[in-house]
This record gives C-alpha cells, structure tokens and sequence, in this order.
C-alpha cells in the first residue's frame, strides 16, 4: 500500500525543538517535517507547497506579535495545529524536548494521534502567505438573495480576501457579494466563505468570517493594492 506524503510545518524559534521533532518524524516513512522560527519565514517558505497540518511551538506562539497571533489563527480554521509545550516553561537547553510537551514518553501518543487521526484525512492545502492589513472598511453583504443583506465592516483585508465582522453564521462555501463603499469602484465584489468564527466563540476576538474574493475588478484591485502599501 502506497502512504501518501505528508508535509508538515512546525513553528518555533527554539534549534532544540527542531530538532527534537525532526529526529521523532524522520522516522516516520512519507512525513516531511519543515521548521520555521515564525510565521514570517513560514510565509516565505511555504509558496507552491501543500500542508497537511502544524505544529504550533507555545512559547514562540505566547511571545509573537499580535498579526502573528491572528495569522495562526486564521490556519487554526484551515489546517489540524498540534500546539506543543507549556506557555509557562521556557525550554531547557538540557533537555532535547526542549523541556515541553512530547518529552515523556506517554505524551508521543499525542503526537501520533495527531498524524494518524487528523493529518491523514487532512485534504492537502495551501497557505496563504501575501500581506495582509488591519483595515476597517464600510462593507454591504449580500448572500441568498437581496433580503439577506448587511451592513459591517471588514477587520482585516489582502489582495486576495477579507475578513468581515458578522454575528450570521454561513457554511463554508457559501456565495457571498461584497459592496465596499469607500472605494470608487462601487461594484459588488463576487466572494466565498472559507471560515468562520461564531458569535460567542470567546472575549479577545471579533466574530465573523474569512472569504475569498473570486471576481473582483482591476481598479479595485490596484485601489486595494495601494491601502496595503
């Protein structure tokens, strides 16, 4: 039977955590195990490649920048994540665990779980790796017909999507028409939904959903083009 290969990410600026995983996966026949130190170097080194999960390193994570935080985040809807280590232990160069989470023994099986009940049947994705700005524009929504529209206003906003702030709670996939008013090329910009996040889901973030835009036009794309300068 042939396994199919499975590339796998992992987020940490710490050489002995690396390297510890490394040494755990090389084992492992068709897994490809590829370190970034943060999600910056991710996004240069992930063009052109599918993922089937990551491995998020906590203490990298509690110690990045807000826009870091919230890039996982969006990945957190898209892929399987396996975060690793406890955020109140800094990793000892002692230990080749790096003094977190897989380091007994018993806990492997966390990690073997993860590959084998959640990668496996992981459909293989890109990620998305162009700028992507904190901009709070005027949107008019509209999904199944014209009675189902809404006002809001995006969070945040890339040459190639958007997040838009909305209590509605719309499946994956869902068309979606987007009205942005504040740029001179008022026509409606044709998306889908590609995730989620519900009202209710917790107290430190907006609630709403991630699209893609599919149709949009060139002016409105040089406009957008010039706000991410």
């Amino acid at each position: 039977m042939i396994i199919p290969l499975l590339r796998i990410a992992l987020i940490s600026k710490h050489e002995n955590t690396c390297n510890f995983y490394k040494d755990m996966l090389s084992r492992r026949e068709n897994i490809i195990l590829e370190t970034y130190a943060g999600t910056d170097e991710l996004k240069r080194g992930c063009r052109e490649k599918v993922y089937a999960g990551l491995i998020v390193d906590m203490w990298t994570h509690i110690v990045s920048a807000n826009a870091d935080k919230e890039f996982v985040y969006t990945l957190d809807k898209i892929f399987p994540i396996l975060y690793i280590g406890d955020s109140k232990q800094k990793p000892s160069q002692l230990d080749p665990a790096g003094g977190w989470l897989m380091a007994r023994q018993h806990e492997i099986k966390i990690l073997e779980d993860f590959i084998q009940n959640q990668c496996r049947n992981m459909k293989r994705r890109g990620i998305r790796s162009e700028m992507r700005k904190n901009l709070f524009f005027n949107i008019q929504a509209q999904f199944g017909g014209q009675e189902k529209s809404f006002k809001t206003n995006t969070k945040n906003i890339s040459q190639n999507g958007c997040f838009i702030i909305s209590v509605n709670e719309l499946p994956c996939g869902t068309p979606i028409c987007l009205t942005f008013t504040d740029l001179h090329d008022k026509t409606p910009i044709a998306a889908e939904i590609r995730w989620s996040k519900p009202w209710g889901n917790d107290f430190l973030s907006l609630p709403g959903m991630g699209v893609v835009f599919k149709e949009i036009s060139l002016a409105q794309q040089q406009a957008l083009a010039e706000f991410l300068k």
